[in-house]
């Protein structure tokens, strides 16, 4: 149709996820064979502290729903939570 723009179907979950600029702190575990460090940085230096595990669906999806201001996902498992400058509303 003319005029119209392409769209693209995005996973809701992407919009919340970090883009791990660097992992810091101890090793507390591991998650399906990856390290969850104690506290990780954004690619702009915002730090992020771990929380547990990001809450999931009957289906086994994320439950984005549920997920808390200045939570994050990282690795689209694990939840880290904002530390320090609060986000915007």
């Amino acid at each position: 149709m003319p005029g119209t723009m392409p769209h693209q179907v995005v996973a809701p979950r992407t919009f919340f996820e970090i883009e791990v600029g660097r992992r810091d702190g101890e090793i507390l575990g591991h998650f399906h064979g990856r390290a969850i460090y104690e506290q990780v940085r954004d690619k702009y230096g915002a730090r992020f502290a771990f929380l547990g595990l990001a809450p999931v669906l009957p289906d086994g999806r994320v439950d984005i729903r549920a997920i808390g201001r200045d939570q994050w996902l990282v690795d689209g498992a694990l939840l880290y939570v904002r530390q320090g400058r609060p986000r915007p509303a």
